[in-house]
C-alpha cells in the first residue's frame, strides 16, 4: 500500500512539473519577420510605412510586451502617425516571440 502511495505522489509531482515551450533563436525569429513580411512596412533602422524595428525597441520596454502583442495580432492605429498597422496573420506565440526579439534590439545595439 505505502509503494502504491509513493508511485502515486511521485506521478503527481512529475506530472505537474511546467514544461518550457521551445525558444527560437534571434536568427530564427529574424527570418520569421522576413516571412510573415514585416519588411514590406518595417525597416531595421529606417521607418517606411511604419517605424524602424530600432525605434520600435527604443520607445518600448518589457511592460510594453502585452500591448505589442496586442498591437500585432489586432492591429493598431495612431501610435506612429496616421498609417494604420492591420492585424497581422500570427499565432500569439509567434507575435511574443517577434515582440521579445524586437524588444532586445536595443541591447543589441551596443
Amino acid at each position: 500500500m505505502l509503494w502504491i502511495l509513493l508511485v502515486s505522489a511521485l506521478f503527481t509531482v512529475f506530472s505537474c512539473e511546467k514544461k518550457e515551450e521551445p525558444r527560437m533563436s534571434p536568427q530564427e525569429v529574424k527570418e520569421l519577420v522576413g516571412e510573415r513580411g514585416c519588411p514590406y512596412c518595417h525597416d531595421m533602422r529606417r521607418p517606411l510605412l511604419g517605424p524602424s524595428f530600432v525605434d520600435i525597441s527604443k520607445r518600448y520596454t518589457e511592460k510594453d510586451r502585452g500591448e505589442l502583442v496586442r498591437s500585432l495580432l489586432e492591429g493598431s492605429r495612431g501610435k506612429w502617425g496616421k498609417n494604420a498597422m492591420p492585424p497581422q496573420k500570427l499565432s500569439e506565440e509567434e507575435a511574443r516571440l517577434i515582440v521579445d526579439w524586437i524588444l532586445n534590439l536595443k541591447y543589441d545595439l551596443n
